[in-house]
């Protein structure tokens, strides 16, 4: 299925519909921000986008990560308020796992677009503890878990872990939503206070399994921050070659068309590396080109959303203007499923340590606390 369906007219189709989604200007959300846009995540469900990495004997597309990367790309690019990442991820996960307990039911859910999850990852929020068939513990700022259907949580089974798969109404779970920065998603804090396991969906991951999740995240995280940093230059272009200032466009005005120029130079170089390292990671290759395009990519879109503040002007600080939209989710996706600091660190261990990195070698570190408003 793959190779009958071109990456750039998939691009070009879901860019369109999104745009249309949006219309001819940016809603800015209150301090509560937007939560979840449930309708567009309907019209994703409709149009088959949930599906396009479910196995097609399950009733979905059958594609890699290098075709849900365009997805990906494009929904940072509109900012859009959906648990993308968490509920494809998943659905890639079941499709890989034909044993798993009502795989067919979870993945027909998703594919409907009435099962939404969230992800927490062992690098990044910890694990539960499992006694007697029962977990308990608390995982903190996971995306989307607010507004999530299923939990997918990494629980300790001994020396490894395995990935359990909660409704979010089972007994003894308690979500509670947390403020975020980035007015574009939401968090929340969940408790597990003695769950019971048995009725859930636990999948027992190998160190290679937990690694392409990573892989699938950092890819996720990585063409998000492009595809938000693409959509802004072209905004910050449109501003300079309209806002005039001493009878001329500022966009005229050499030191603005450099630092454009060179932020344009180091946004080509970030997407072309996420592109390339998804459709490694698609072929087999290793982790380090995730987290090596993860790491440079979220860095320097955050860094060209701080400057697109100031290359807008006094216009660029105000809440009326998308700007600070774009910086915050820039500023977040620095720090979801791991900081740049960490994956810089999986890099070298990818690239010069023998095997896969497995999950449990790594100590659990949680979301920081900048990420949540006071």
């Amino acid at each position: 299925m793959s190779d009958t369906i071109e990456p750039n007219e998939l691009r070009d189709s879901v860019r369109e519909v999104l745009a249309d989604h949006r219309g001819d200007s940016w809603a800015i959300p209150g301090e509560e921000g937007r939560g979840l846009d449930r309708a567009l995540w309907a019209q994703m469900a409709q149009l088959g986008w949930l599906a396009l990495g479910v196995p097609e004997d399950d009733g979905g597309l059958g594609l890699g990560i290098a075709h849900l990367a365009v997805l990906y790309e494009e929904l940072g690019r509109e900012l859009a308020p959906v648990p993308a990442l968490s509920t494809l991820a998943l659905a890639g996960l079941l499709g890989a796992h034909p044993d798993a307990a009502d795989r067919e039911g979870h993945l027909a859910a998703i594919v409907e677009g009435t099962c939404l999850a969230a992800l927490a990852l062992p690098a990044s929020h910890g694990a539960l503890t499992q006694e007697g068939g029962k977990v308990s513990g608390s995982l903190r700022n996971v995306p989307f878990a607010d507004v999530a259907d299923l939990l997918a949580v990494p629980v300790r089974a001994g020396p490894d872990f395995a990935l359990a798969l909660i409704p979010v109404v089972a007994e003894g779970v308690h979500v509670a939503a947390r403020p975020l920065v980035d007015l574009t998603r939401s968090s929340a804090e969940v408790e597990f206070a003695a769950v019971l396991l048995a009725g859930c969906t636990v999948l027992p991951l190998s160190a290679a399994e937990w690694s392409a999740l990573e892989d699938h995240a950092a890819i996720a995280t990585a063409a998000d921050a492009v595809g938000l940093a693409g959509g802004l230059f072209e905004m910050t272009l449109d501003y300079l070659k309209t806002r005039e200032q001493f009878g001329r466009a500022i966009g005229s005005f050499q030191a603005l068309k450099a630092r454009m120029a060179d932020w344009k130079a180091k946004l080509e170089a970030a997407t072309a590396l996420v592109r390339h390292a998804a459709a490694q990671v698609e072929a087999g290759g290793a982790g380090a080109a995730a987290s090596g395009a993860r790491a440079y990519a979220v860095e320097i879109a955050a860094g060209f959303a701080e400057d697109a503040v100031q290359l807008h002007g006094g216009i660029g600080f105000t809440w009326e203007h998308p700007c600070h939209l774009f910086l915050k989710r820039a500023k977040l996706n620095e720090q979801l499923y791991g900081s740049p600091t960490y994956h810089k660190e999986r890099v070298a261990r990818l690239a010069f340590c023998e095997g896969a990195f497995a999950p449990h070698d790594a100590p659990a570190r949680a979301e920081p606390a900048p990420l949540l408003q006071a």
